[in-house]
């Protein structure tokens, strides 16, 4: 059985506020289950998230939990978060520019060899409807979490 092509997931959000402001709360990575819906727990290794971190993680989609395993591949201070998740084989990229009054946010979901793995292609459909239902999800999901970080990040500091 040949695997589909699977095209990147992307969403872009501008949010009010300066990209420090924005990458101070990103890098924050442990708050990220506040922000994500599919994230429920994560522990760092070493806790300040920078190149070469590691991450365990928790997802959740309605009933089914699954683990993952991603490192931190790029960290450049205020423009680039990236990670692997190993796995499913995806590499999970935040791009901050400059715009305007405020910051362009882009969240980019990229399989390697475009294709998902056989574990994802499995994991998916015994718990998260098939493949492509999740993508659908995901997607959705990433938008709602641009939204979260925004909502922080144009929260007046206390």
């Amino acid at each position: 059985m040949r695997r589909p092509r699977i095209a990147p997931l992307e969403v872009e959000r501008h949010v009010a506020a300066p990209p420090e402001r924005v990458w101070a709360l990103l890098i924050q990575q442990d708050r990220m289950r506040e922000w994500s819906r599919e994230t429920a727990w994560q522990w760092f290794l070493p806790r300040r998230i920078r190149r070469g971190t590691w991450s365990l993680n928790l997802n959740r989609s309605g009933w089914f939990v699954w683990p993952t395993l991603s490192r931190y591949a790029r960290v450049v201070p205020r423009r680039r978060l990236c990670f692997y998740v190993f796995g499913p084989a995806a590499w999970w990229t935040y791009d901050l520019e400059p715009a305007g009054d405020g910051t362009a946010v882009r969240l980019r979901r990229d399989l390697s060899g475009e294709r998902s793995s056989w574990l994802s292609i499995v994991v998916a459909a015994i718990g998260l409807g098939g493949a492509p239902a999740h993508d659908r999800r995901l997607k959705a999901d990433m938008a709602a979490t641009l939204d979260a970080l925004a909502k922080a990040a144009e929260t007046p500091q206390t």
